[in-house]
Parts: structure tokens; C-alpha cells; sequence
């Protein structure tokens, strides 16, 4: 269903960075109140990574946090770190996208706020707050992950 805007956000990303991209995988994801994403980096497949965030019932901001890179004194050697990396805090409205590179920096959300609860649903409770995002992935075609195309590596 989002195949076309994986490969459209590809196309663009493309005359952006000045290299080709295969396409790797997409897919979205609701969060519900309370539940959140542990910090992590992410598989090879998701060499470069775009989080769309679709839409949402929560009145505040729910941030993506994201580690920035470290700042070495040798670049090659990169064994002293000269300035630490940061955690950035970044708000997305709907409609919005967020570029970064999923394999090298670390990502995470804490849990989602809210919790207003309605009826059951299918035997579960049904909340009416909720967060709905996609993850679009990609990796170069000229770059060490180019073996992850299409999620083939998996």
C-alpha cells in the first residue's frame, strides 16, 4: 500500500544526497498509550531510514530522540572522543519526515502519553489515543550494506 511513496521518497533522496539508493523495506506502526521504542540502532537494511509520522489524537508533542555522532581528535582512529554526541529531542507534526541514518545512530522514544479509555474492542480495551508513524528504509547501492536491496539479506 505505501510502495509508491517508498520509491517516490527514494527518487527524491536520491537528487538530495547525490547517490543511489535500492530500496529496502516499509512498514507503520500505531503506538497506544504507555508503550514505547527502546533505544536502539537499527539492522543493515535500514542504512538510511525516513520516519513519517501520519497522524495522531495526542495533544502534545511526543518526541523521537535521537543520539547526534561523537567528535573524535583523530578522525581514522576515532579512540578519543573530543565532544560528545547529544540527545536531540525532535517534534514531528503530521506530514513530517525525519532523515537519519538508522544503522549509526541510536533512536529510541519513551512511552507514550495518554491513556483516555473508551469501550472494549474485541475483547481489549480500546484507547482513543494513539500515535501512527511509517518507516520508510533504504541503503546505497554503491555502499557496504548494498546486499540488504529489497530486505534480502534477511
Amino acid at each position: 500500500q505505501y510502495r509508491k511513496i517508498h520509491t517516490g521518497i527514494r527518487l527524491k533522496l536520491e537528487e538530495e544526497i547525490g547517490r543511489k539508493l535500492y530500496n529496502t523495506y516499509y512498514y507503520d506502526r500505531f503506538y497506544f498509550p504507555g508503550q514505547a521504542l527502546t533505544k536502539h540502532a537499527d539492522r543493515d537494511a535500514c542504512e538510511i531510514s525516513v520516519s513519517v509520522h501520519i497522524s495522531t489524537t495526542l495533544k502534545e508533542c511526543w518526541p523521537f530522540i535521537i543520539k547526534t555522532p561523537d567528535t573524535y581528535v583523530d578522525k581514522k582512529k576515532k579512540d578519543v572522543v573530543l565532544v560528545p554526541g547529544e540527545e536531540r529531542s525532535l517534534c514531528l507534526e503530521p506530514g513530517d519526515g525525519l532523515l537519519y541514518k538508522g544503522c549509526e545512530r541510536p533512536h529510541w522514544r519513551d512511552p507514550m502519553p495518554g491513556g483516555k479509555k473508551s469501550k472494549k474492542l474485541f475483547g481489549r480495551s480500546a484507547t482513543e489515543d494513539y500515535y501512527h508513524q511509517i518507516f520508510f528504509h533504504y541503503v546505497l547501492q554503491d555502499g557496504q550494506r548494498a546486499h540488504c536491496a529489497w530486505d534480502k539479506a534477511r
